[in-house]
């Protein structure tokens, strides 16, 4: 056994159906894993109450349809989300899912361009508020972008929304992307030996 070399052999299965077994097999797993979806939530509040004023109570009105309809509070959520995976996909479906007694009274979608389609599946409107709502967007291609505007009313003695969460059906993982707020504390400004940011301490 020690006068066999093994040298030779090695290499044999290197170059040969060991390591394209192995390389096969890594790529498969790769290909295979859970798509990684990036998201970003942005919340801004358009109306809400002041704490200061017991007394002076006010509301926002929301015209839709030849109908008004009044709110103590309202937010503005913007959703967006991103294919981070390695794959096209032709139809992607997701929901977006509120807090315990939050709800969206309207919702716009936004797509890249006219070959995009980004489709609400649920009903929602100021007489019908929804705190689940589904969408289908097709395609879904390696790095396409989507975009939703959702407005958010909340209970009158909560501050802000509570936590959006997305979902899907799909075999997919929801991951953070930076948030305006985010970005914009990151950044910074350099004049000379001044440095100017935005949260910069």
């Amino acid at each position: 056994m020690n006068d066999i070399n093994w040298l030779p052999i090695v290499a044999a299965l290197i170059g040969g159906g060991a390591a394209g077994a192995i390389i096969t097999a890594i790529i498969s797993t790769y290909r295979s894993r859970r798509q990684p979806i990036g998201r970003r939530i942005d919340i801004v509040p358009v109306f809400r109450q002041s704490n200061d004023s017991k007394s002076l109570r006010a509301k926002i009105a929301i015209a839709h349809e030849n109908k008004i309809n009044t709110f103590e509070n309202l937010f503005l959520a913007e959703v967006q989300i991103v294919n981070r995976g390695n794959s096209d996909l032709q139809e992607f479906i997701f929901g977006v899912t509120l807090g315990k007694e939050d709800r969206c009274i309207f919702v716009e979608t936004i797509a890249p361009d006219r070959h995009h389609n980004n489709i609400q599946t649920t009903l929602v409107t100021p007489d019908s508020p929804r705190s689940e709502i589904d969408f289908r967007l097709s395609p879904f291609n390696r790095g396409d972008s989507y975009a939703l505007k959702m407005y958010v009313v909340i209970p009158a003695d909560q501050m802000e929304p509570q936590e959006i969460k997305l979902g899907s059906p799909s075999p997919v993982k929801f991951i953070d992307m930076p948030t305006i707020v985010e970005l914009l504390s990151n950044a910074a400004l350099k004049v000379g030996p001044i440095r100017i940011g935005v949260g910069w301490p």
